[in-house]
């Protein structure tokens, strides 16, 4: 039987139909082992940009960790940003119903590792500990100009997920903007406040803590689980849980903690879901001194293991086949091919 869920951070409908999986369909997608795929990767590919040794004079750095030629983490300018970070910021009105401006904006790369085969659901968790530093270090330079109103970090890991490049690399943009779901989910937080006197994200953590069907890993510091009315199969969230509104406020003891969790839940979308390609983000409010107290900050994982349909482009309802309690399920019993957890 469906049921209809309410996403209460972005303040959609979802439909869940878990029988849906058994409609017939005329279309049949070949199936491909992607975790042999990956694994047969070289770790140095002399034709990619991004491998050690492969790097170019006119590359732009702007810095490696550590701060030598042996990186482990290198930031680079993109040579094919979308956006220019050398124009000035002037709204122009050209009539009455149209705006633009300038296309201002920092779009930077992040190659998560000098090596060509390596993502983080592998990565040692050291690796994942400097990436995440680099993370916060080029986070907190590019809120630091004034000109920027939200900064957000994210992967596109594979062809389905946007990615154009094979190499591990995550991508930073600087936006002189407040995107419209960031608006919304800074919207829905604050009426919560409002009517409830508390974080919509800490009420969530208290409540899956509580119940533990959807739970994947947690630690110490960090929690992950499937939303209650997650928006595609194996949506994961990964949430700090101590309240902060800005990812720009991570203390360090709590980096060793968020790597941890995500090489955890990465991994088993790798080996339980067989390397599916997915993006993450960074859901965080840049400017967060100016407006919020009700923003808790986490990180949204979403494994492509489904297309979207008409419904979801017409009317903005999603329609998911998988319940998040077998979702959460499923992720808790993947069985690591390399080891423990």
């Amino acid at each position: 039987m469906s049921v209809f869920r309410k996403n209460m951070i972005t303040n959609d409908w979802v439909i869940f139909e878990p029988n849906r999986e058994k409609k017939p369909t005329e279309f049949k997608s070949e199936q491909v082992d992607n975790i042999k795929v990956f694994k047969d990767r070289p770790s140095y590919k002399q034709t990619c940009p991004f491998c050690k040794g492969n790097e170019k004079a006119d590359d732009k750095v702007l810095f490696t960790l550590p701060e030598s030629k042996n990186w482990q983490v290198r930031v680079i300018e993109n040579k094919f940003a979308s956006l220019s970070r050398d124009v000035s910021l002037e709204i122009e009105s050209k009539q009455r119903l149209h705006q633009e401006m300038p296309g201002f904006g920092i779009h930077d790369l992040i190659i998560d590792h000098p090596d060509h085969n390596l993502t983080i659901a592998i990565m040692p968790i050291e690796d994942v500990e400097v990436l995440l530093s680099a993370f916060l270090k080029r986070y907190l330079e590019i809120k630091a100009n004034p000109l920027v109103k939200h900064v957000v970090i994210f992967k596109n890991q594979g062809a389905q997920a946007g990615g154009s490049l094979e190499h591990p690399h995550s991508q930073i943009y600087g936006l002189p903007v407040m995107p419209f779901e960031t608006v919304v989910r800074l919207r829905e937080v604050e009426k919560y406040y409002d009517s409830n006197n508390s974080c919509l994200l800490c009420d969530m953590v208290e409540d899956e803590q509580k119940l533990k069907e959807r739970i994947v890993f947690e630690n110490e510091h960090f929690i992950s689980f499937v939303p209650y009315a997650s928006i595609s199969p194996y949506h994961i969230w990964i949430v700090p849980k101590r309240h902060s509104p800005c990812f720009g406020l991570i203390e360090q003891y709590e980096i060793s903690g968020m790597a941890h969790i995500l090489k955890n839940v990465l991994a088993r979308v790798f080996w339980g879901l067989k390397n599916p390609d997915y993006n993450f983000v960074i859901q965080s409010h840049t400017q967060y001194e100016n407006e919020s107290i009700g923003f808790h900050w986490y990180l949204s994982i979403i494994p492509h293991v489904k297309k979207k349909g008409g419904l979801a482009y017409a009317g903005g309802i999603q329609l998911n086949p998988t319940m998040p309690e077998t979702a959460a399920e499923d992720l808790r019993k993947a069985e690591n091919e390399e080891g423990d957890w």
